[in-house]
Parts: structure tokens; sequence; C-alpha cells
């Protein structure tokens, strides 16, 4: 079994976004009669905020997002859903870049060459091995509970994008996936149609080499080359993007030092501003300071927890408390498990394999 309730990765957990996936997780929860305000509940971003197609976010927030629709609905393959539903369209210039790509190769490469654009959680690559071709996920960086969840997404998100470019609905050889069986081992071949294969070495989808050669039916190979060009500068911008590097200092600063950096006027001290500044600059993104320190808070003691034989009372000293049972109401808060429990939880191994 895998250990659950992590919270995300300080660094990797604030690349930017678009509001795509987290309006989409809104429509299709609201099918299902949830309120939008629950599902972002904790995100900072609001129901009437989904209508802003400006806005930016992080997958930090998507994150929060992701493990609210899974509480609320109880229903782990929404994941799968979420996935299918990221149609091509839904990655604006990258999705038309694919679209007028002259191969299908070319279109794949757009996502390997412009991963901030596709927005994954992993490191997407592609294989070739004689007649057989996969496109593998590997270096998941974040929330622990959200693993499976997220590879089902982007897994479906992927074969959805192949099958918008090819405008064929094809189905994948199969799908190879590292964690073990679970609940909705018969949803995988609703969305791919075809076999799912578990407690793989990695994830990924199994096809023909020969597709990657596949003419697409929009090839435009100066729109190609435009485009490619716009989604290179777009992803320089969101890289570069000045509000990030606000937050990232200000987690670096709590997770180096939560006794000292627990305080949002000390953070703003030792980053030469104001707390007003700090402030607006954080709500800018959608982002409280409360949720700072609590994801840093959360990365420490799962640190503890995991490598060290540290005593919880000991660990709750460490990140400020000053009641051990304060700790372990936010620690449950954080992750829906008391320390004890997650410290117990073995860590899930994954079978090696051939296909």
């Amino acid at each position: 079994m895998k250990r659950s309730g992590s919270c995300v990765q300080s660094s990797a957990a604030l690349v930017p976004s678009t509001l795509q996936t987290i309006s989409t997780i809104a429509r299709l929860t609201s099918r299902r009669d949830i309120d939008p305000d629950r599902i972002l509940a904790g995100s900072g971003i609001t129901a009437a905020g989904l209508q802003d197609t400006t806005l930016m976010v992080t997958h930090a927030q998507e994150l929060i997002v992701s493990a609210n629709a899974r509480a609320l609905t109880s229903d782990d393959s929404l994941g799968l859903q979420i996935g299918n539903a990221l149609r091509v369209s839904s990655f604006g210039l990258l999705g038309y870049a694919m679209l007028v790509s002259p191969t299908l190769l070319d279109a794949l490469q757009c996502i390997f060459d412009f991963p901030v654009l596709f927005g994954s959680y992993f490191d997407v690559s592609l294989k070739v091995e004689g007649y057989a071709a996969s496109i593998t996920l590997d270096d998941y960086r974040y929330r622990p509970d959200l693993e499976i969840w997220n590879t089902d997404m982007c897994l479906a998100a992927l074969w959805a994008v192949v099958c918008d470019v090819m405008a064929d609905k094809i189905s994948p050889d199969c799908v190879a996936l590292r964690h073990g069986k679970t609940e909705h081992a018969a949803a995988y071949r609703q969305v791919f149609g075809c076999s799912t294969y578990f407690d793989r070495p990695e994830s990924g989808l199994f096809f023909p080499a020969e597709l990657l050669s596949s003419a697409l039916p929009l090839a435009d190979r100066f729109s190609y080359q435009v485009m490619r060009q716009q989604c290179a500068q777009l992803q320089r911008t969101w890289q570069n993007n000045s509000n990030l590097d606000v937050i990232t200092k200000a987690l670096r600063l709590i997770s180096a030092d939560p006794l000292k950096y627990n305080q949002l006027n000390n953070v703003a001290s030792e980053l030469f501003m104001s707390e007003r500044t700090l402030r607006r600059r954080l709500d800018e993104r959608g982002v409280k300071f409360q949720a700072l320190l609590d994801q840093a808070l959360c990365d420490k003691a799962l640190e503890y927890l995991s490598r060290t034989a540290l005593p919880v009372a000991d660990i709750a000293e460490k990140l400020g408390y000053s009641e051990t049972a304060s700790f372990r109401h936010a620690f449950r808060r954080w992750t829906g498990q008391c320390p004890s429990e997650y410290r117990a939880t073995p860590v899930e191994k994954s079978v090696v394999f051939a296909v």
C-alpha cells in the first residue's frame, strides 16, 4: 500500500499553469451536484475566478483542488475522467501546435519540448524499441496520496491528445501502471479500450511505433513552426514569472527554519519588503501565507516521520508546536491521517516486468 496524505513538494508545486484543469474538475464535479466552493476550498481560487481566462495558478493549487474532488466524490476513477476531458484544445497554443504538426512524433515532441505548457506532474518521455513505442511517465515529485490520480489523469490526457491530433478514436496496445490493481481497475478499459497491467516498473502507454510517422490531417508546416516559436516564448514568460519567485523564496525560508519564519513579518523582512507588499504579492497569486506555512510544515513533518525515528513529540517541537496534540490535529488536517498512522504505513514496492 502506498503512503497517503502527503503534502506537495515546495519547489515542483510552484510550476505555473492555466485554470484549465481546475475548471475541468469543477465542471465534472458540478454534474454530481457538488458546490464549486467546496471543490475550490483552500486553493485561493473562487468560483467567480474560474471565469477569468487570464488567471494563472500553480500545481500546488491544482493539487488542493484534486484532493478536494477526490475526498468529496470518493471516486478514484475521476482522475481518468478529468484527463479524458482534457482534449487537445484544452492546451491553448500548445494544443494548436500539436494539431498542425506534420506527424504524430512532431506533435508529441511539442509536449517534450514545452512541458510547462502541458502542465504534467511527470517527466513525459518517448521510448521506441523495434516495432513498439511507449509514452512513459517518470520523476513524480508531488503528493504521494495523489500519485495514482495524477498518473491516471496524465495518461488519459496524453491519449486523448493522440486521438485528437490523429482525428481517430484509436486504442493503445496496452496501458502499464506502476501501482497495484485499484478498485477502479475496470475504468481503464472504458477510457483506453485495451488491457491494463499493474505493478509494472513504469507507467506508460504502449502502441505501434509506425504510428509515430503518421501524417496528421491538419498538418501545416508553416503554422507549426510559428506556433512552436510562440510556445517557446510563452514557456519562457511563465518560467520567469516574478510572483512565483517570491513564493519560492518564502517557502524555502519557512522550510529551512520553521521556528523563525512561521510569521509573515519575519519572512517579509528577510525578503526586504513590507508585510503589506508580501501579502499583496501572495494575494495576486491566490495564495495565503498560512497555506505556504502549512505546506512547508507538512513537508518537514513527512520528512521527519519517514526518515527519522524521532518521537512525535520531538517532531512537534521542532516544527514550533507547543503541544503535541496541536501538531497531531494539524497533521490530520493536512493528510487525513495521524502521525503514527502515516509512519506505520509501508511504502509500496513495484514488481519488475516486461511487456
